[in-house]
């Protein structure tokens, strides 16, 4: 009598841990995170519940999704997802514990997905019939009947269930318009024209650095493998998860703390260009001190700066110069030691850089 084959198991940690697909991920992550942005407060949970996990809100989420990122330097194929259990292991997702909905059970590739249709012909013989999907979304109930009826049958099979209580409609094919060789260079293209069209004055460098830093984080969530099975999801989402608010924030501290043009200073200042020299000492100090401060000392002063401009608030009553003067001054009295290191007029071109990039953040 054949062993019976035990149900379809969930990996906690998911995935393969090939490092070209693991990287191509994170691309991936940030990709739907700049699609997402404006319709969705989302929770990203990288290589733990799945490959990727999608949650519909970053706090007590209501609906989640998971998918399954494979790659392939040729097609990839139906037949490939039903032998290597990658269906029958993404419906398993739908008895996790948890009081979420699950919204969708998505397969992401980087090829068309090709699809065969075997069907006998009146004579007896098979026929194979070939099609790529090849859509960015195609729900998997979009697909020929007699494919769906192979799927529910192995799903059913692994899973120890009848199949009559498999359900496809959770279950969509989605195809990146990223590609294995340049992934990197297109979502970073992705996150430049996202960044652009919010920002028209934004600088290369500064967009260049949030590209960097999202990517830094994002690896260092999916790299972190201490989490035992079944940790509390609060914990996942600290080790694991990736939020919008995260990305806003990047985005936010990156433009604060870049250095807009002496000609943009000029401007906001409110003196002229005839006065041009009282601030050219001072920025050129400060363009300086941005990119090598290796005592850190600037970033203090940076959050020194914001949370005195955060409890005073500027007036067009005065020019920017003469309110940096006057958060310059409460500077020196809240830390009297940088007297001897920041100046006064240090201190008021930098919080004329701060008005500068403050109207130019995220709204």
């Amino acid at each position: 009598m054949p062993k019976k084959k035990s149900p379809i198991k969930i990996d906690t940690v998911a995935g393969s841990r090939s490092y070209n697909r693991l990287d191509m991920q994170i691309s991936q992550t940030l990709h739907m995170a700049i699609e997402l942005y404006n319709d969705l407060n989302y929770l990203f949970v990288l290589d733990y519940y799945d490959d990727i996990t999608l949650f519909d809100l970053d706090s007590d989420p209501l609906a989640v999704s998971y998918y399954q990122m494979k790659t392939s330097e040729s097609t990839i194929t139906i037949d490939s997802a039903i032998k290597e259990d990658w269906l029958a292991k993404m419906y398993a997702q739908l008895n996790r514990p948890g009081d979420w909905l699950v919204k969708e059970l998505g397969l992401i590739t980087n090829t068309p997905l090709e699809v065969s249709i075997k069907m006998k012909n009146e004579a007896g013989k098979v026929n194979n019939t070939k099609k790529l999907l090849s859509s960015e979304h195609t729900p998997l109930t979009n697909i020929h009947e007699n494919v769906q009826s192979r799927i529910i049958a192995d799903i059913a099979k692994k899973n120890g269930i009848s199949e009559n209580k498999v359900d496809l409609s959770k279950f969509a094919h989605l195809r990146t318009t990223l590609t294995i060789e340049r992934h990197k260079d297109l979502v970073e293209k992705e996150m430049e024209d996202f960044l652009y069209e919010k920002y028209p004055k934004i600088t290369v460098d500064t967009v260049k650095g949030i590209y960097s830093s999202l990517i830094d984080l994002l690896t260092k969530r999916q790299e972190y493998e201490l989490l035992p099975n079944n940790a509390p999801f609060d914990v996942v989402k600290a080790h694991k998860g990736f939020t919008k608010s995260e990305l806003t924030r990047v985005i936010d501290k990156a433009i604060m703390l870049s250095i807009p043009t002496f000609d943009d200073v000029i401007k906001a200042s409110g003196l002229g260009h005839d006065k041009a020299s009282i601030l050219s000492f001072s920025y050129v100090q400060i363009l300086a001190d941005s990119n090598n401060n290796s005592d850190g000392s600037f970033p203090r002063l940076f959050n020194i700066v914001s949370e005195i401009m955060n409890t005073n608030s500027f007036s067009s009553n005065i020019t920017a110069w003469e309110y940096g003067l006057e958060i310059a001054m409460k500077v020196h009295e809240k830390e009297p030691l940088y007297k001897t290191i920041y100046s006064i007029e240090y201190i008021s071109v930098l919080v004329i850089c701060l008005l500068i990039n403050k109207s130019r953040r995220l709204p």
